[in-house]
């Protein structure tokens, strides 16, 4: 029986990504790329309105992060989960009905592992070219302390947050990777730095050996299918990170790019506070950060209920 060389059928699969950010400084910047307020070379900025965000602006999810975080905690603690989450590009789903589905779900999961109150903000960016949700998340355990490892800690909860986020979605046609493979969980960390080392791709492929009596034409016709299978997960890889190449180059600039920005902000207060005493100067900052607070926690309220009621 002559064999059939059909080229098997792929697999959608659910994406789940995480990132610790140790600094506000992390936060900052991660915020800033997901709000573009700095260039973003992989997004096509006439989709760029068509991005969904559960809290108006960076700034106020920085302010619920700092809102939530414990005093007493490490040095070294993770102030805050980045999450990514996204399906396969080739999932059919995408620009149907079953997208807004995907991310209601995905948003539920997260609100449900983690408690609603501890979930400072929620993006979905539609302007790129696989649609995804990025979510900051302050791991806060039940004991009201900072765990991240209570959460991402070891390859068995790794492995297990996989399997119930998969099952959360499976009905819309997506799996996940296979469990108990020797494939690494890849964090957004780990993503980034393959940005950086896009050039370093290097792609090898096995020929079959022929089958006796075998046709050239037949055996030809083998050999190609099995190099596109070999080549073709690297190729689309390679392809996504080249495109994210300058995004990974222009992050470094962030802080530079801010100092302007909050240079200007800052002047006014300085402006204000001229001719005022130490003690002046603590009582107008506690009044302000009280003021401040109470805004941000009522914009916050505003946005989360506007989100989910969507």
């Amino acid at each position: 029986m002559t064999p059939n060389y059909r080229k098997k059928v792929a697999m959608n699969y659910a994406i789940l990504k995480t990132a610790k950010l140790k600094t506000m400084g992390n936060i900052g910047g991660s915020l800033a790329h997901s709000y573009r307020t700095i260039e973003t070379p992989n997004a096509n900025p006439n989709l760029t309105p068509k991005n969904h965000h559960s809290v108006a602006t960076p700034e106020a999810v920085k302010q619920a992060i700092k809102d939530r975080l414990p005093e007493k905690r490490r040095a070294d603690a993770v102030l805050c989960i980045e999450y990514l989450i996204t399906a396969s590009p080739e999932w059919e789903g995408w620009g149907k009905s079953q997208e807004a589905e995907f991310f209601k779900r995905s948003a539920q999961w997260l609100m449900d592992k983690h408690g609603e109150g501890n979930i400072a903000g929620m993006s979905i960016h539609r302007d790129i070219s696989t649609p995804q949700l990025v979510a900051y998340v302050v791991p806060i355990d039940q004991k009201g302390k900072l765990n991240c490892k209570g959460f991402l800690g070891g390859r068995v909860k790794l492995n297990q947050m996989q399997t119930d986020f998969a099952n959360t979605v499976a009905d819309l046609g997506l799996t996940r990777g296979k469990e108990g493979s020797k494939a690494k969980h890849t964090s957004i960390k780990a993503y980034y730095h393959d940005i950086n080392h896009a050039r370093d791709f290097s792609i090898t492929t096995v020929a079959p050996k022929p089958e006796m009596f075998e046709s050239k034409a037949r055996y030809g016709e083998k050999v190609t299918i099995a190099v596109i299978e070999q080549v073709e997960p690297t190729v689309k890889a390679a392809n996504s990170i080249l495109m994210d190449y300058e995004k990974a180059r222009l992050d470094k600039n962030v802080a530079e790019a801010s100092y302007d920005t909050l240079k200007k902000r800052v002047e006014p207060y300085l402006v204000a506070i001229q001719g005022l005493n130490q003690e002046e100067i603590a009582r107008l900052n506690e009044a302000m950060q009280l003021e401040s607070r109470k805004i941000a926690t009522e914009r916050v309220k505003y946005e989360r209920a506007r989100y989910l009621s969507k």
